[in-house]
């Protein structure tokens, strides 16, 4: 399961490999007509003291909370170097190049890199690749690509916890992953690969893609933070996970797009953003601190958290290739019907009306209607409770369970909560 995601355009409701955009200016224009590329962020130099502590909870937390990233037991980058790949004739490879050089110091990295006991990131000596691109190229041949210029020292030997690839190709290049098209199923993705005698090193490949409202520039920087995260809290996906999923009674928030710490905030239609305090767009990214204490899970957030609680008191027995588990949900046989209540939270004073829809996930992806819902009242204020009416009528999963999202809406803000239904 190769971790995809970041800077496609909304497909109109939450979950996918899609997300929608909070755009402020666009950098691309003030630059145009630069002959000499001017720095406009602030260059990171390698940190001053060792990594911190995995953030771990103290006392009991909130309930209801959306759920918390677990790791699965592999490693992470503690201390991230980021090497930029460029091909010669990539006219953004100097903002590209600034932004790999800045981001790891900057207050979006340090809302969320804590968390998980990632030290501040700083840039390597980027690469220059000389040849043209391809105008097709496959994630296994980028691999052995990643591979080979290791061994003949066209990119810099990979120093373990701490080395990470990032290749960039530009828009005359079509890349695959498993048989997907980059830019109509992915705007990216990271991944590993072997360097024999029992190494493997992480890389994140970068397509150039535009939609959705963002410039060409913004939309590179917002998939990138988006991989950096995610490849740094799980640089091996493939053959020793790390933070790959939510905790097991939160896995339905990992079938709407993915389960790493950035699919989990990327369908938000807050998603992408330019800070205040820093001059590229990135992606908020889910933080485990502010979701045990039922805050906004997507940082950095400045703004009230709300959300449609489900109540859910059934085991539900899943597979998703893992094994057996089990997760909280609603058990429900074919055919039958129940009804569950939906709390209506918030982490701070919040006196507009909250809007709730209930949306079939599997149908939303793709496949046939499994779930029917019936919401009454479909609107209330915090503290209200809502009866949610679930019928299934269908399977298509092969899971063990059918996914379903709930979202809250209110003053054009969009907040979703994930549960499943699966066999009694």
């Amino acid at each position: 399961m190769i971790a995809c995601g970041g800077g496609l355009a909304d497909s109109g409701g939450d979950g996918g490999t899609d997300a929608a955009i909070d755009h402020n200016t666009p950098l691309d224009a003030s630059m145009a007509d630069v002959d000499t590329y001017q720095p406009i962020g602030t260059k990171c130099d390698p940190p001053d003291a060792a990594a911190p502590p995995v953030w771990t909870p103290s006392d009991a937390g909130a309930s209801p909370r959306p759920p918390l990233s677990a790791s699965l037991g592999g490693p992470t980058v503690t201390n991230p170097v980021f090497i930029p790949i460029t091909f010669d004739g990539d006219d953004l490879r100097d903002p590209i190049e600034d932004f790999i050089a800045s981001v790891g110091c900057s207050s979006w990295w340090n809302a969320i890199a804590p968390d998980y006991g990632i030290n501040d990131a700083y840039s390597g000596t980027p690469v220059h690749l000389s040849q043209t691109a391809p105008t097709t190229i496959d994630d296994s041949q980028i691999a052995v690509l990643i591979r080979d210029d290791i061994k003949n020292n066209t990119l810099p030997a990979a120093v373990p916890n701490q080395t990470l690839y990032v290749i960039y190709y530009p828009d005359t290049t079509d890349i695959t992953l498993d048989g997907e098209h980059s830019c109509q199923s992915f705007g990216g993705y990271h991944n590993e690969v072997s360097l024999g005698a029992g190494q493997s090193v992480p890389y994140a490949v970068i397509p150039r893609c535009t939609s959705g409202g963002l410039g060409e520039q913004d939309q590179i920087t917002g998939t990138t933070s988006h991989e950096l995260m995610e490849a740094v809290t799980d640089p091996f996906p493939m053959s020793n996970p790390a933070y790959l999923f939510p905790e097991p009674n939160g896995v339905a928030w990992a079938l709407g797009g993915g389960g790493e710490i950035g699919d989990l905030c990327e369908s938000n239609l807050d998603s992408f953003f330019t800070p205040t305090d820093y001059p590229f767009t990135v992606q908020r990214i889910w933080t485990n601190h502010t979701a045990y204490f039922a805050h906004d899970p997507c940082q950095p957030s400045q703004t009230t958290y709300f959300g449609a609680a489900p109540v859910l008191a059934d085991t539900i027995s899943y597979d998703i290739g893992f094994g057996p588990q089990t997760t909280m949900g609603v058990a429900l046989a074919l055919n039958a019907s129940t009804t569950i209540s939906l709390n209506l939270i918030a982490d701070a004073a919040w006196t507009t009306p909250i809007t709730v829809t209930v949306h079939d996930a599997s149908h939303y992806q793709g496949g046939n209607t499994a779930l029917n819902f019936n919401l009454s009242p479909a609107q209330g204020n915090v503290g209200d409770t809502l009866q949610l009416q679930i019928t299934r009528i269908g399977t298509n999963t092969q899971i063990g369970m059918e996914p379903f999202v709930i979202r809250a809406q209110s003053q054009g803000i969009s907040r979703s909560w994930w549960a499943v239904v699966g066999d009694p």
